[in-house]
């Protein structure tokens, strides 16, 4: 295996292990809810606490990441979100719980700007969507390996074993990354002249450009907008939906357990997939146009699901569409955006995506409050995603010849 790819095996087991410690929060929510008796707002607030901070660090992650390289940002952030995993299931109150995720979330929010710097890095555009698309589906791996083994966890030693024993991968995790991670192909000991010369990123690590330059990139604020938007589904969806199974559904926590894996497994395949057909076609635009408007779609047909079956079908089906915007979408970020200042700019965008995640269960929790009825959350997030596959047809594409290596702007 080419040590580029060994890379991009090594940030798809970061992103795994991020992905499983927030996937934690979701499940235990329920029984931390009634335990601390907390209303279906507070319970919002604690998912939403973790996006304070982790949305928070977004930009200063990138700019630690563009000082001092991914390999230091990584290690140090999974050290320190590993630890405060651990110290959630020491939390006597609500107050308490909410700052140990807040300080969580800034451990986390370290992770994605310097993992997308390194990307940017060690792979040339025509792989990039899918380099992107396989580190990409742990995200829909994590949501889906945590209900399973946890809700057993959680099941037979309640919820605060689970967070102490989540500390033991992470901590495992944090001493591969110093040992094998390099913040450029140059430096990797084991990498050959033949490799080197196939990733071709030497003359776009010299590109030149100050912040105040960057801002004044439309395709910057496009790029922030649209992930805001569908972010908005993407965090709503994994912070409501055990509840949704749970209290709506009437299944048991550990068929909860099984049954949310399901859309997870689904946006795993749909992740690759649409990863392979955007390096394949070049069509990044068009891909992600298709897939926010299935995931609007289903969404609806869920808020209008009258059995647990067909609701189970549809949420399978929305989690197909979910996730798969990534690789086509942040590959789209790296070809737009300059290769030096990707983490800063990663962080600038991912920073949209995290408001989203501050307000998106909040606003669902409230709407559940408000109206007592699940529906309304996912009319909500079905309208997010079709405004994000609206905002994705104003932006200017670069179309992506793989058979060529090479990147030309074009308006699709």
């Amino acid at each position: 295996m080419k040590v580029r790819w060994r890379v991009c095996f090594l940030l798809f087991l970061t992103w795994l292990m991020s992905y499983i410690d927030r996937s934690l929060m979701p499940m235990a929510l329920p029984l931390i809810g009634q335990e601390f008796h907390m209303s279906p707002t507070a319970m919002g607030a604690v998912v939403s606490a973790f996006f304070i901070g982790y949305g928070s660090m977004q930009i200063p992650g990138g700019i630690i990441a563009d000082k001092f390289g991914p390999r230091k940002t990584i290690t140090f952030g999974i050290a320190a979100w590993s630890l405060f995993s651990f110290l959630t299931g020491t939390a006597r109150s609500l107050t308490s719980l909410i700052w140990l995720r807040i300080l969580f979330g800034l451990g986390e929010g370290m992770h994605p700007p310097a993992a997308f710097k390194a990307l940017s890095a060690w792979f040339s555009s025509p792989e990039r969507a899918r380099a992107n698309g396989f580190v990409m589906s742990s995200n829909t791996l994590g949501p889906m390996i945590a209900p399973i083994i946890f809700a057993m966890v959680m099941g037979t030693f309640g919820w605060r074993k689970a967070f102490y024993l989540d500390f033991i991968p992470g901590f495992l995790i944090t001493i591969a990354v110093y040992w094998y991670l390099r913040d450029t192909p140059a430096e990797h000991p084991k990498m050959t002249a033949g490799e080197l010369a196939e990733i071709g990123t030497q003359a776009r690590s010299q590109e030149k450009i100050s912040f105040s330059e960057l801002y004044k990139y439309k395709a910057l604020w496009q790029l922030f907008f649209i992930y805001m938007t569908w972010d908005v589904t993407w965090w709503g969806f994994q912070a409501w939906l055990p509840s949704y199974l749970l209290k709506v559904r009437g299944f048991t926590l550990v068929k909860t357990g099984a049954v949310a894996a399901l859309p997870f497994a689904a946006g795993f395949i749909g992740l690759l997939i649409c990863s392979y057909i955007s390096d394949w076609t070049g069509k990044r635009k068009a891909i992600l146009v298709s897939v926010l408007l299935g995931n609007a779609l289903f969404m609806l047909l869920t808020a209008t699901a009258s059995t647990a079956t067909s609701a189970v079908i549809f949420l399978t089906v929305t989690g197909f569409f979910l996730p798969a915007i990534q690789g086509p979408f942040w590959s789209l970020s790296m070809d737009l955006l300059p290769s030096r200042v990707m983490g800063y700019s990663s962080g600038f965008i991912n920073t949209g995506g995290q408001i989203a995640g501050i307000g998106s269960p909040v606003v669902i929790g409230a709407l559940i409050q408000l109206t007592g009825h699940y529906d309304a959350g996912f009319i909500f997030m079905a309208i997010s995603a079709g405004l994000s596959a609206l905002l994705v047809s104003t932006l200017r594409a670069p179309k992506v010849h793989a058979s060529t290596r090479a990147t030309e702007v074009s308006v699709e």
